[in-house]
């Protein structure tokens, strides 16, 4: 990495360690400068007006090391992670804790006890689809990983070889949020209860923009209730307005050399009528 972009890390380590509840005027959310995981953050806030400020970190930055071997974005953060939002009550780290709170305050958490778990029990979920040991991230990332472990690590997530297999592979993902699609007792098309929750939202963003995104045919013909499901949420006016000028567009980063593929926002544009 050159020192050339060590100018913009510095104005941008101060930018993020500046932020804190006392600081800011108005909501601040920090995360990259794709859609990735803050995506139901986003379109939350998007959905109910609220006013906010976005800090994009290109992957460039974060990757940028100093003479000691650094990363000075990276250390501006409690866990090492993004997204970081912070508000006049709170900063927060965790993007499921993010989400949660917002939930609650948007009303966009269940109406109930029983629904506010059920919320909850999706997001984790969703979160698990991502990172779990058969998530969909370990097999995009390439970069440093040998070539063998890489063709290994896909076949298993495709349901192939000992490991796909025993696991079932990405279809097992598929299978619960079709489970917990169908067990909502008050079969609204909803994950919880007869209204949107974050729920939703996470769990469009795992289905559409990153499973989807990865096999689209496969995901069509074998999980026709889950693509009905992606299609209702994204024709939500306030989703689909999101969708169509807002977002980013690709899931990852645009570095080839770090991921197996890149998203191109003509695929993502297919992902919903």
């Amino acid at each position: 990495m050159t020192s050339s972009i060590a100018p913009s890390v510095e104005e941008l380590c101060h930018r993020i360690t500046a932020l804190n509840p006392r600081s800011v005027d108005r909501p601040v959310l920090v995360y990259f400068d794709i859609i990735g995981i803050a995506w139901p953050i986003r379109c939350a806030l998007h959905l109910k007006s609220v006013d906010y400020d976005l800090i994009q970190i290109s992957i460039d930055q974060w990757a940028y090391r100093d003479d000691h071997g650094v990363q000075p974005v990276k250390r501006c953060f409690k866990n090492g992670h993004v997204p970081l939002y912070v508000d006049a009550e709170t900063a927060l780290n965790q993007s499921t804790v993010i989400m949660r709170y917002l939930a609650e305050n948007l009303g966009l958490g269940g109406k109930t006890a029983e629904q506010r778990n059920g919320v909850m029990e999706i997001m984790s979920h969703a979160y698990d689809a991502l990172f779990h040991w058969n998530g969909l991230l370990q097999i995009i990332v390439s970069m440093g990983v040998p070539e063998d472990v890489v063709v290994a690590r896909r076949n298993a997530f495709m349901g192939e070889g000992f490991w796909g297999l025993a696991t079932n592979g990405y279809a097992n993902h598929l299978d619960a949020f079709g489970n917990y699609l169908r067990g909502n007792p008050c079969n609204s098309g909803y994950f919880v209860g007869e209204t949107l929750t974050i729920a939703d939202l996470h769990a469009f963003n795992v289905l559409c923009n990153w499973y989807k995104a990865f096999a689209p045919e496969r995901f069509v013909t074998d999980y026709p209730q889950l693509d009905d499901f992606v299609q209702r949420i994204g024709a939500i006016p306030a989703v689909r307005e999101y969708i169509e000028n807002l977002q980013e567009p690709t899931t990852w980063f645009p570095r080839p050399d770090l991921a197996i593929r890149l998203t191109s926002a003509e695929e993502l544009a297919g992902l919903v009528g």
